[in-house]
């Protein structure tokens, strides 16, 4: 089998670097692309997708790691149809681009799951400060996120809904749409479940004495074992997203879980240190399936 991993990282991470090694452990093939090399040709002949002008037919399978974060609407419609081009190729797309897209924006996310009457925190999505600061007054502590970004960067907690109004009001004048989340008391942390093709391969649970239970912002991991209510969960909501992996972040208050949000290209160093699991397994798992099939 010849497999990509596709970043928009110059060098691999961890994560890149882990599903590479798997790949190579089976006598695989393995390439790693960086997204800003790939082109697209459009001819009487059709599409073909290139990495620094060199053909990439042979590439049967790639693992979509990341588009990049900070990007104009341009370059990121560009790069979505550039994968949608290599999907037009019929080749397998780990994560398929519609479901990592569904997942990468929290307001898609969130109102999917919520129609299929899945428990989210209540959340408003608007350009108004004003009703933004309505809500806040009306939910109390409140979580103010970017509507695309992970690790919990650009996230903040606002209780006086006074001071929040200020801090939206900068936000709207730069440009930005206003994502507010009613904030989940869960009992000082979260919990991260990994699902590959349908299954829940384990579970970690993300302490913190912050709000932020993001192991980036410091938080610690434990593994522990999920319930079935948990493993059914967090299937359902993988498989209404239409993704074939995930790293789901769910929090649990009052005996109910809520989804907080779902990452398609989730980061697995301390999930793999903790649970002594390797997703990148997982996953070359599932690419050997899907070719054989």
């Amino acid at each position: 089998m010849h497999a990509a991993v596709i970043d928009h990282n110059t060098t691999p991470t961890f994560t890149s670097l882990s599903i590479l090694r798997s790949l190579k452990q089976r006598s695989h093939h393995a390439y790693y692309l960086p997204i800003d090399k790939l082109s697209c040709t459009i001819s009487k002949e059709g599409v073909e997708v290139k990495f620094q002008d060199k053909s990439i037919k042979i590439i049967d399978v790639f693992f979509l790691r990341a588009m990049g974060n900070i990007l104009n609407s341009e370059r990121f419609e560009y790069r979505v149809n550039l994968l949608k081009s290599l999907e037009s190729m019929n080749k397998v797309i780990i994560n398929p681009i519609e479901g990592y897209l569904n997942a990468r924006n929290k307001f898609t996310c969130l109102s999917m799951l919520a129609a299929k009457n899945i428990n989210v925190p209540e959340t408003l999505i608007t350009e108004s400060e004003f009703m933004a600061y309505d809500f806040i007054k009306k939910m109390g502590k409140c979580v103010v996120k970017p509507m695309m970004g992970s690790r919990g960067i650009g996230s903040f907690l606002v209780e006086d809904p006074d001071l929040a109004f200020r801090r939206l009001q900068e936000l709207k004048e730069k440009g930005y749409a206003l994502y507010i989340q009613r904030y989940v008391n869960k009992p000082g942390r979260d919990l991260r479940v990994f699902v590959v093709d349908g299954e829940v391969i384990g579970v970690m649970a993300r302490e913190s004495n912050g709000w932020k239970t993001n192991i980036y912002q410091g938080a610690k991991g434990i593994a522990i074992e999920a319930d079935e209510e948990l493993k059914e969960l967090a299937i359902r909501v993988n498989q209404e997203l239409g993704l074939l992996y995930s790293g789901i972040d769910i929090a649990e208050e009052n005996g109910k879980y809520y989804v907080l949000e779902v990452n398609a290209s989730p980061i697995w160093l301390e999930f793999q240190k903790v649970t002594r699991i390797n997703p990148a397994e997982k996953l070359v798992n599932l690419a050997e399936k899907i070719i054989k099939n």
